[in-house]
Parts: C-alpha cells; structure tokens; sequence
C-alpha cells in the first residue's frame, strides 16, 4: 500500500498573487488576475487552485483540460465559432484541450479550478 499524504487548506490560507494575462490577447479593458495554488500531483501534471480577475474581454487558448467552479462573479465565455454561455457562482465548466474561446468579465470572477495537462508543470 502506498503513503499518502494528505494536505488540506482552509479558506484562510489562499493567499492569491499576480498572475497576468498576456498583453497581445486583451480585447477590452485591463483585466488584472490573480491565482493561488493549492496542490499539484506528484507527477506535476495536475494542479488545483484559485483564480480570479477584475473586469474586461480576452482571448483564451487552452492548452491543458481544465475544470472550474466559479465561487463569485459571473463570465461570459464564448467558445470560438459557438455561442456565448454565463457562468455564475455555483456553475461547473470543462474546457478541453485545445479549445480557443473569449472571456467577457463584466464585473469580477473567482473561480477553483483543476488542471490537467499531458506534460509535467509548475504552479
């Protein structure tokens, strides 16, 4: 049987820092977002964490699969060539792979999120 160790944070402990959004894919505004990591597998492939960002439009390509939860705010993402979908507090997402969409944030978003990704990362 294999150790394990478990972690656990509680809600006190995030602490987010800067995490910029590229220049050449703003659209609108000056979207300032912030993240903070949580955990990361040991392979380094999966990481869970906390995102947020003020308000403003960029483009988004994704190069991992992602799941969210949005925890406050609300997003407008629209999946390039589909439809725009809101995303508000308690609302799940995943976005594949490879998917190139927009992200409108009106107001302010705070979403948790996991990340999956082929190759070894770090947080």
């Amino acid at each position: 049987m294999m150790n394990a160790v478990v972690k656990a944070n509680t809600s006190d402990s995030v602490k987010l820092a800067d995490a910029a959004i590229p220049e050449d894919v703003i659209t609108l505004g000056t979207p300032i977002a912030k993240a903070w990591t949580a955990a990361q597998s040991g392979d380094m492939k999966v990481i869970q964490g906390v995102w947020d960002c003020t308000a403003g439009k960029f483009n988004w390509e994704y190069t991992w699969d992602e799941f969210v939860m949005i925890l406050e705010g609300e997003a407008i993402i629209t999946p390039s060539g589909g439809k725009a979908v809101t995303l508000r507090a308690g609302d799940f997402c995943y976005f594949p792979a490879g998917l190139k969409m927009e992200w409108h944030i009106p107001k302010y978003v705070k979403k948790t999120f996991v990340i999956r990704n082929q190759q070894a990362m770090l947080a």
